[in-house]
């Protein structure tokens, strides 16, 4: 097996006030749901969490930088995750 060379990605273009404040409010929001998930049985606890810090990820450095160590053991988890946050901030980025 051929190993690709390490290639960091571009680094996302930044997003204007408004979109990032409804990011956050957005993300704290799944994160609660997250949290209610893991003690009701109707609601995806897991999957929650990991959408509303895929989101506040899009905002702060140092939540991106958490989920990326969380994820160094599942690397397909990560591109997954990664991939994503470009999406979302290409669908949200205008210039």
């Amino acid at each position: 097996m051929k190993l690709r060379p390490f290639r960091r990605p571009r680094p996302l273009p930044p997003l204007s006030l408004p979109v990032r404040i409804v990011l956050l409010v957005l993300g704290w929001l799944l994160i609660l749901l997250g949290i209610a998930g893991l003690f009701l049985p109707v609601l995806q606890g897991g999957l929650f969490l990991l959408l509303g810090a895929a989101l506040i990820s899009l905002v702060s450095r140092r939540v991106h930088g958490w989920l990326r160590t969380l994820f160094s053991r599942w690397p397909r988890g990560w591109k997954r995750v990664e991939r994503f946050r470009r999406w979302l901030h290409g669908k949200l980025h205008r210039e």
